[in-house]
């Protein structure tokens, strides 16, 4: 007769689908997701940062002054504006993160109190009956004038999007580069006020 011999060490069970090792897996996962978004957010923030270094300073510095064309012809001057706060955005038809932000801009235009006001300035302005039917295809109503290589050269746009903070007192404020939120926009055109 053969006897079987068992052992006395003890066996940890296999993970098994009881569920006893989900709340240890739940916190890996979310330790995961909360290092992945902080290594997003420390990058996104860098790159900003880096990218943001050669526009203008945010202060005291006054913005240039310009004069360029509507898409009427006319001529709008920034310092016709002078006595609000003015969001200054660049852009260009061919920006692809640009065009994620016409929907924002319309919004933000059709909430500007007296005063502030909105105009964005586009890069690509050599053909202004292009622009103009792009304007239209696109659904855009907010004012668009057509920019110079001195007014982006002034502004120091090198990316697109960049849009600028004016104080009342035709001061820079506050800048951004890339795709912004309208909850962004409009807190820092609240703020240029100040």
């Amino acid at each position: 007769m053969v006897s079987e011999q068992r052992s006395s060490v003890p066996v940890e069970p296999p993970d098994d689908e009881s569920g006893n090792d989900r709340p240890r897996k739940r916190r890996a996962r979310l330790r995961r997701w909360a290092f992945d978004i902080a290594l997003f957010l420390g990058l996104y923030l860098a790159i900003t940062t880096w990218r943001e270094r050669s526009l203008l300073s945010s202060g005291a510095t006054p913005a240039p002054r310009f004069t360029l064309d509507n898409l009427e012809g006319q001529p709008v001057s920034l310092r016709s504006l002078k006595g609000k706060s003015v969001l200054v955005h660049f852009w260009a038809t061919w920006c692809g993160v640009c065009r994620q932000e016409f929907g924002t801009l319309n919004a933000i235009q059709r909430g500007l109190d007296k005063n502030q006001a909105l105009i964005a300035i586009v890069a690509d302005s050599g053909e202004p009956d292009q622009v103009r039917r792009f304007v239209a295809e696109h659904h855009i109503h907010y004012p668009v004038l057509l920019g110079t290589p001195g007014v982006l050269r002034a502004y120091h746009v090198t990316v697109f999007p960049t849009t600028y903070f004016i104080s009342p007192e035709g001061k820079v404020r506050g800048h951004t580069i890339g795709m912004s939120t309208r909850w962004g926009m409009s807190a820092r055109l609240g703020c240029a006020r100040r």
